[in-house]
């Protein structure tokens, strides 16, 4: 099993891509991106995670299914 170790990745890197299985084995979290459906990607790939802003301070989890977004 291959291993990358990232202490911290600076804005300028913003297209990391991993293949295979990814594990977190920290305590901490994972910052989805976040924005309103205006600002999903034009051109989604399947599996794509993201955090909907809706109206007035609302928020849900999206993956994007190949056909369309669906909220968890």
């Amino acid at each position: 099993m291959s291993e990358i170790r990232v202490d911290n990745v600076e804005k300028e890197y913003k297209n990391l891509v991993f293949s295979g299985i990814t594990t977190f084995s920290s305590t901490g979290s994972v910052t989805l991106p976040v924005g309103t459906e205006a600002q999903r990607p034009s051109s989604p790939s399947v599996g794509q995670v993201r955090v909907l802003q809706g109206e007035i301070g609302t928020y849900a989890m999206e993956y994007y299914n190949g056909t369309s977004w669906e909220t968890v």
